[in-house]
């Protein structure tokens, strides 16, 4: 019976600490005012063998550019007037043709999708830390997320928001909010300038760096 009772109460330890999660009430760093772009030195297009993305920086901000892939059976292009194919490519999915390979009936492509982070009409928000560091500030229902990164020659690192279950990093910052839904507890933290300039954030809140190469 002890036991029982004490894998019940780790149980519902474990449970309760995991529904927890952060965010921040104004973009990051609080002290410093938000811009367009990097530095002009780091534009370019930042492709990776450990990502399905890649990034491309210019004086018009940051985008991030993604392949989907999907397929059409052979019926399908048969039936339908707007889908061609002819020596490889599908012709009527975008306004480009696209490669395809044609595999058990059906016609498999990858789509790209080109979304700006910041710059266009994004509501994301990007900051400096330093020359070569900055902080991408993703707007979520009025409260912000943020994403490190870090230029380093022609290598981009980008880091996640991310911390441990239970984790008691926060535990500096004065001023929060809680708000309990859907057994989830979302707490959104407003950092004073001070308490940000001494908080740990870089080994604390960032997981494993992905990295990008300039191309």
């Amino acid at each position: 019976m002890k036991l029982i009772a004490i894998i019940i109460t780790v149980f519902i330890t474990f449970f309760g600490i995991s529904q927890v999660s952060y965010d921040f009430s104004i973009p990051l760093p609080p002290s410093e005012e938000k811009i367009a772009s990097v530095e002009k030195e780091y534009f370019g297009t930042y492709k990776s063998e450990e990502a399905n993305s890649s990034y491309e920086i210019n004086g018009k901000g940051i985008c991030i550019i993604s392949t989907t892939f999907t397929s059409v059976s052979r019926e399908m292009i048969r039936e339908n007037s707007k889908y061609t194919v002819r020596n490889g490519f599908i012709f009527g999915v975008t306004k480009d043709s696209l490669p395809c390979v044609l595999e058990k009936n059906r016609y498999h492509f990858g789509v790209l999708n080109r979304e700006y982070l910041i710059g266009a009409k994004s509501r994301h928000i990007l900051k400096k830390i330093s020359k070569n560091q900055y902080l991408l500030n993703y707007e979520e229902n009025g409260n912000f997320v943020p994403t490190l990164l870090t230029f380093n020659g022609n290598q981009l690192n980008v880091q996640q928001f991310d911390y441990e279950t239970g984790t008691s990093s926060f535990n500096d910052f004065k001023l929060f909010t809680s708000i309990s839904k859907n057994e989830m507890e979302f707490i959104t933290i407003s950092p004073s300038e001070e308490e940000w300039e001494n908080f740990n954030f870089e080994n604390l809140i960032f997981g494993t760096a992905i990295r990008y190469l300039k191309q």
